[in-house]
């Protein structure tokens, strides 16, 4: 009986004394998911803020759209890391919701033909020479962009191009992660996605 009890007695201090496996952190950083929303929803609440309108406008006022810059780069930085592609993402979210809102918004990079190509025709260009030579625009909405840890922080207005009036304005937080990253294969909702082949 004592032989047995030293036995356990033991048993027991040798489990208390071996030391419990460490645990291995992971060699992959985990990747935050994919924002919950589209960047056009996201710009929607853009939208909603911008309707919003003081003081005197023409139900037939012309507004043209702009691209958005960084606003420590104004007219030369666009978000472009690993939102590709973000502040025209931005513009035209904002020109076809004002559109289906009922103003009227004006596409100003006509070109003045049709420009057909071997495999795709085109009349939109960013070419001056291109362009209609006369643009008649009562409002355009600008804005710009400052990055955060985690957002952009997107501010729009809509402005008066005759006396550069501040007719409405806007402001809302868009995701860093809205738009596809570097990565040539990614899982979205469960599903894997490919950018390139």
């Amino acid at each position: 009986m004592r032989l047995l009890f030293y036995s356990v007695f033991l048993v027991l201090v040798g489990c208390s004394l071996t030391e419990e496996p460490q645990k291995t952190p992971p060699r992959e950083t985990p990747k935050s998911p994919m924002a919950p929303y589209t960047v056009h929803q996201y710009v929607a609440d853009l939208s909603s803020q911008l309707s919003r309108i003081q003081g005197p406008y023409k139900g037939n006022a012309r507004i043209a759209v702009t691209s958005f810059y960084m606003a420590d780069g104004l007219g030369t930085d666009l978000a472009e890391d690993q939102g590709s592609g973000l502040s025209q993402q931005i513009q035209e979210s904002l020109l076809t919701q004002f559109t289906q809102l009922g103003f009227h918004t004006i596409e100003y990079r006509l070109e003045n033909t049709l420009n057909l190509q071997q495999s795709a025709d085109s009349v939109l260009s960013r070419d001056v020479n291109t362009l209609r030579q006369r643009q008649n625009i009562d409002f355009v909405i600008t804005g710009t962009l400052t990055r955060q840890q985690h957002a952009y922080i997107v501010n729009a207005r809509l402005v008066n191009t005759k006396d550069l009036r501040i007719v409405s304005a806007a402001s809302t937080e868009i995701p860093i992660n809205v738009m596809w990253g570097a990565e040539k294969v990614q899982q979205r909702d469960g599903q894997l996605y490919r950018s390139e082949y």
